[in-house]
């Protein structure tokens, strides 16, 4: 349980180390290489598997963590998301539209509901992670192949 906990901070670094690049380079827009667009997106679905684990087993994370704690974590990282994903769409053979974007506000502000003490089910949050998760996934498995047909 630890491990996912310390692994979802490691991707949470990665991800803030990302964004500061992108903020760095200014008013021109940063460019990603095909690779490490793939590799952010990995990155990220790793992410949401571990976020998807923390918070089905919630009850139990909790007692060690801290409800506030893992919660921001999740919070965090989808925010992250919120900016990585549409920054490297112009350079992978992904279509994401709007659809990611909309489910991550969603996921955000279930979140937000939970950390003001609102009533709110945490499973509805955790299958909606795990089903960005999957959209992601499939994402990739199409980007892969058109990229591989092109090449």
């Amino acid at each position: 349980m630890k491990e996912f906990v310390e692994r979802i901070e490691e991707l949470l670094l990665l991800q803030e180390k990302l964004v500061n690049l992108m903020l760095l380079s200014g008013t021109r827009k940063f460019s990603f290489s095909v690779s490490s667009a793939f590799d952010v997106l990995y990155y990220n679905v790793e992410l949401l598997d571990l976020i998807g684990e923390v918070l089905s087993a919630y009850e139990r994370y909790q007692e060690e963590y801290g409800k506030e704690y893992l919660l921001n974590l999740s919070a965090e990282a989808l925010s992250w998301m919120g900016i990585l994903l549409p920054a490297i769409e112009d350079v992978c053979p992904i279509f994401f539209k709007e659809e990611p974007i909309r489910d991550i506000m969603n996921l955000l502000q279930a979140l937000e509901r939970l950390l003001r003490g609102e009533p709110y089910p945490i499973s509805p949050i955790a299958q909606g992670v795990q089903n960005l998760s999957n959209f992601l996934k499939h994402q990739i498995y199409l980007a892969r192949r058109s990229y591989l047909n092109l090449a």
